[in-house]
């Protein structure tokens, strides 16, 4: 809790004064109380007052200062965003490259991601296996948003599903006149990760005036990819000295042979490893006795992957009439993004590897015995071998994503009412190529059996067998979204403490998910094949209203439901109630009470199939108890759930004394029943019931088994404070003080069905979750020159991953990081800019569960890419 402390004597410092000072005297005519907030979370538009709704706003000049260079990095940073969503440093699954956000520790799936107030489709590869549907934000336009809106509360009483932890909202910019130019550079001081970003925005037509206004914005950028081997703590893939470290970024299985639980080499004549292995000990490997051809894996293992985006986007609005407009919009992006797959940068043969059956569409064990026929056994007898074939290359994965969403529709206004219609079609297509290391079961069997492959010596091996037992994969996925809906807002009847607020509307939309398997895995090639086969439809019709009810002049009372019907589970009603309470100008509070719901996403109930790898801990392994194994996890869709219902609840206030200072504190709770998912995989092997948890003859981890099923409950609380002050002087010009701070309370589930609620918040029993995280930004502006530094915080959390690792560490430390930015507008029309990221080249701290792709960090949470720097311009023409 030490930046709590820290936090809440700024807060008094700068908001109980103020209103001491208030009671003593009345404040100017001029004094602006509570600034306009947008209504995100509600259709009734609002006059110059905080709503009822907690609303944290980003604008425009806070992205650009902040030195994020996309909408994932700018909103990955906010403090409620405490874990549990993709990140694109994860590369081990099909989301590779993507990024999408998770409120209160949810997982992306809770939270719904819009573009100017509607729906955006979902990326066409779930993450997290198939559970997580979600926008990839990496497909969204930082150049032309105007600003980022964040409802931190549920919303399905308006937006109807996924709105759980509650709404991100991106705003692009209306009504812009004129052109902007802007070009940066990045690189890293350790080196790697360079990164070029150019952008244009161009405006004409004046509304007002001319009847029009049209927007375009282009925003191209690249960004180098940065391996384990480029960075200093995880470069030589050796971690004895650090908790819970041995040489986990090292592969015992380079070419050994497995005989009586002992680890033998497999070497030449001369007693030589094959090329890209060393002779060396397995034991500090992964606890076997004996040596092995062992290899580091930091030079094939990918920290951040590389990246080209190119985005268009453009609005319009044209007048027809006095009070009547039409709109439009288009969004385009195209993505390639390039890494090494994170759990096999090679490939490998030993136990627990799977194919399908082609006839029976079941997985089956391949076998690693080398036969006994080998030249290369020289045992005379079948042998189980674990040999990495470098010479079938990299498993190099190349992910493009192409999406787009069109927008059309006309709106009009009368003295009371506003009107809007409007439909959109919007789709996310991916290809992820695997340009090499996969293996052709068939033509390996034989290549092993008859000796045509050299496993001494790879080299001599001839091309046609290489060739033969490589494949290169394709694979191919979908995500659609169609919709229309209209809606009317505007004032009722006049009550005594003045008029009732309404909006309503109806909304339809048709919703699509598909992902094949490449053509080699349907065929039983494929040795190891990673599934994600989807194929998913559903329609979605809803109807909503709601109510702004005045019952005294400073007490609101709003009231909103919408009911939706979905064509594949059935119907879900979502009411809300909201207080809003200012008995003074510089006071308000508020209070909220909804329930709501999340269908489940087209992964988890249509026919999906979901073969996937990773790691897992597990406290059974015969060689090293209590450390992380690569076993195959299997996990099916289920058409039998049911929708996840939720209750939400709200509490906070408000101060704002002067217009230059405001603080507000909210409370949250949010209950689930009904929740879908998997067991805890961790939970699943350390219960070790057979039908569950596959292995082998000697005890090693082989695969585990799960089944989408709604499990249980979960309930999470906590509280967020955000502060916002400015201080306007005339020699030295304004500073500003923004912080937002939030604090887990408790996030409680079942780590199995039917089992007890434990609570996850402040550990890693799960996914590593903070209790604490905060953003404070201190800004300064004078004349011609601009300045921020802005400090990220992460607190720490205990240990809990695994008995291991909570022997040797009780708790994974807090992380600080500071980044400044200086800006200079002298010039006409020009401004220049340096931003430093990691100003103090902070490293992530280490967690002994190592749950990073062999390394000692959390990917979710942090990243390596060090101190970095940036250097750019913004010219207006």
């Amino acid at each position: 809790m030490r930046y709590t402390s820290h936090l809440l004597s700024l807060a008094l410092a700068s908001a109980l004064a103020p209103i001491a000072q208030a009671e003593q005297g009345a404040a100017p005519e001029s004094s602006k109380t509570l600034a306009t907030v947008s209504v995100t979370g509600s259709n009734i538009k609002r006059s110059d007052s905080e709503g009822p709704n907690p609303v944290q706003v980003i604008a425009r000049q806070q992205l650009e200062q902040s030195g994020k260079l996309t909408v994932a990095d700018a909103l990955r940073s906010i403090s409620a965003n405490t874990g549990n969503a993709t990140n694109e440093t994860s590369n081990s699954g099909w989301a590779s490259g993507s990024a999408g956000i998770g409120l209160r520790g949810l997982s992306q799936k809770n939270t719904l991601v819009l573009l100017n107030g509607r729906r955006l489709a979902n990326y066409g590869f779930p993450a997290n296996g198939l559970g997580d549907t979600f926008v990839n934000l990496n497909a969204l336009p930082l150049a032309a948003v105007e600003r980022i809106e964040v409802l931190k509360d549920g919303a399905s009483a308006v937006y109807g599903s996924d709105a759980v932890a509650g709404v991100v909202n991106i705003i692009t910019r209306q009504d812009f006149q004129g052109a902007e130019l802007g070009v940066s550079g990045g690189t890293s001081d350790q080196g790697g990760l360079d990164t070029q970003r150019a952008k244009f925005v161009g405006g004409i037509g004046d509304l007002e005036n001319d009847g029009y206004n049209v927007l375009f914005s282009l925003d191209a950028y690249n960004r180098d990819r940065l391996d384990q081997d480029q960075r200093a703590l995880t470069r030589s893939g050796i971690y004895d000295s650090l908790p819970g470290g041995r040489w986990n970024g090292w592969s015992a299985k380079g070419a050994r042979f497995l005989v009586d639980g002992r680890s033998v080499p497999m070497l030449d004549a001369a007693g030589r490893c094959p090329e890209g292995t060393v002779l060396t000990a397995s034991a500090p490997i992964d606890g076997l006795a004996g040596d092995t051809c062992g290899f580091n894996q930091a030079p094939s293992t990918t920290l951040i992957p590389s990246t080209k985006r190119y985005q268009a986007y453009a609005n319009g609005t044209f007048r027809l009439g006095d009070n009547v407009e039409a709109f439009g919009e288009a969004l385009y992006s195209e993505i390639k993004g390039v890494s090494i797959f994170g759990s096999s940068p090679y490939f490998t043969l030993e136990g627990g590897r799977f194919a399908l059956n082609a006839d029976t569409g079941l997985a089956e064990s391949v076998s690693n015995l080398l036969p006994a026929s080998s030249p290369y056994n020289p045992y005379g007898v079948d042998v189980p071998i674990e040999y990495t074939f470098f010479n079938l290359g990299q498993s190099v994965k190349i992910n493009r994503s192409q999406s787009y969403r069109f927008l059309g529709g006309v709106r009009g206004s009368s003295e009371r009412w506003d009107w809007e219609v409007a439909g959109f079609s919007a789709r996310s297509v991916e290809h992820e190529k695997v340009v090499a290391g996969f293996a052709n079961r068939w033509a390996l069997a034989d290549a092993l059996a008859g000796g045509s492959y050299n496993l001494l010596d790879p080299a001599a091996t001839p091309r046609s067998v290489i060739d033969a037992i490589n494949l290169s994969t394709l694979r191919p996925a979908r995500s659609t979204l169609h919709g229309v809906d209209a809606k009317v807002s505007g004032q009722l009847f006049e009550l005594p403490a003045g008029r009732v607020g309404f909006a309503a509307g109806a909304e339809w939309r048709q919703e699509e998910l598909v992902s094949r398997n490449p053509w080699q895995i349907d065929a039983g090639l494929q040795i190891r094949p990673a599934i994600a086969e989807v194929d998913g439809e559903r329609k979605v019709s809803a109807l909503y209203a709601e109510f702004n009810i005045p019952l005294l002049s400073s007490l609101e009372l709003q009231l909103a439901g919408r009911g939706d019907h979905y064509s594949d589970f059935g119907n879900a009603f979502s009411p809300k109630a909201s207080l809003r309470w200012q008995p003074w100008d510089a006071v308000l509070v508020r209070a909220a009470v909804s329930r709501g719901f999340r269908a489940p996403s087209l992964s988890e109930n249509a026919a999906s199939t979901n073969i996937s790898y990773g790691s897992v801990v597990d406290p059974y392994d015969p060689d090293v108890p209590g450390s992380r194994q690569n076993p195959t996890f299997f996990t099916v869709g289920n058409s039998d759930l049911d929708p996840e219902r939720t209750r939400s609840y709200n509490v906070g206030f408000v101060l704002s004394p002067w217009a230059d200072t405001s603080l507000s504190v909210d409370w949250y709770k949010i209950e689930l029943e009904n929740l879908i998912g998997t067991a805890n995989s961790a939970t699943v092997v350390q219960n070790n019931v057979p039908a569950d948890v596959i292995r082998d003859a000697r005890g090693k981890l082989v695969a585990v088994y799960n089944r989408y099923q709604n499990l249980s409950e979960l309930s999470t609380s906590g509280f967020d404070i955000e502060l916002r002050q400015r201080w306007r002087t005339a020699a030295a010009g304004d500073f500003g003080l923004t912080s937002n701070y939030t604090h887990v309370r408790d996030y409680r589930r079942p780590t199995v069905v039917g089992g007890p609620l434990e609570d996850y918040a402040g550990s890693n029993l799960g996914p590593s979750l903070p209790r604490n995280k905060a953003t404070t930004t201190l800004d300064w502006n004078l004349r011609d020159f601009s300045a921020a530094l802005t400090w990220f915080y992460t607190g720490g959390y205990d240990q809990k991953a695994s008995t291991a690792a909570s022997a040797v560490q009780s708790r994974v430390d807090h992380y600080d990081q500071f980044d400044l930015y200086l800006g200079y507008s002298g010039i006409d029309k020009l401004t220049v800019y340096a931003k430093i990221e990691n100003l103090a080249d902070e490293e992530p701290p280490i967690d002994a569960s190592f749950p990073g792709i062999r390394a000692p960090y959390d990917f979710t949470q942090y990243d390596l890419r060090g101190r970095y720097f940036t250097v750019g311009f913004d010219y207006r023409f």
